[in-house]
């Protein structure tokens, strides 16, 4: 029974450290599907011939964008990777007349939304596009500008809004 006892250490050692080891993976598992810092977004619109591309940075309460791989929790990397198709998105167009919101030319999803990055920068962003073929001519508007408001969820986070001001949304 003696020259037994030596091999139940190790055993009973082995068996705490993978117990503790399987309930460190289940808590970083908890928050998969979430995004450290994430409360809110900015959008920016780039006009097109064909298309309004947009880039959609995720911020913190601040405004400030985060930031890729800053943490393990990152929402392309391990346990946490969140897949374009997990975001449900709306956004809505209105012209303007008199310099005021006139009229909803566009209410739906972005299309083509997918994780992005600018050269030399690493603020989290995403980009998509809403097509000027899906937006509705408004003839008693006075500008080719409109308000692009954009709404964006996950499961886990969200709604999140921004409303951007000004927008090219009509060819010239």
């Amino acid at each position: 029974m003696f020259r037994f006892n030596w091999l139940r250490k190790p055993i009973l050692k082995n068996r705490r450290v993978l117990l503790v080891s399987i309930c460190v993976l289940i808590m970083f598992s908890c928050g998969s599907g979430e995004i450290q810092n994430f409360e809110g977004i900015a959008i920016h619109a780039d006009p097109r011939v064909d298309r309004i591309d947009l880039r959609i940075y995720l911020v913190d309460r601040n405004g400030i964008p985060l930031i890729w791989n800053q943490s393990i929790l990152s929402p392309s990397v391990g346990v946490s990777t969140i897949s374009e198709a997990d975001f449900t998105t709306n956004a809505k167009v209105y012209s303007i007349r008199n310099g005021e919101k006139h009229r909803k030319v566009y209410d739906g999803r972005l299309i083509d939304l997918r994780w992005s990055q600018e050269l030399n920068r690493l603020d989290r962003l995403m980009t998509a596009e809403i097509p000027r073929a899906f937006i509705e001519e408004d003839p008693e508007r006075d500008t080719p500008l409109g308000i692009i408001t954009i709404e964006v969820q996950t499961e886990k986070q969200g709604p999140f809004t921004d409303t951007l001001e000004k927008a090219e949304i009509y060819k010239f």
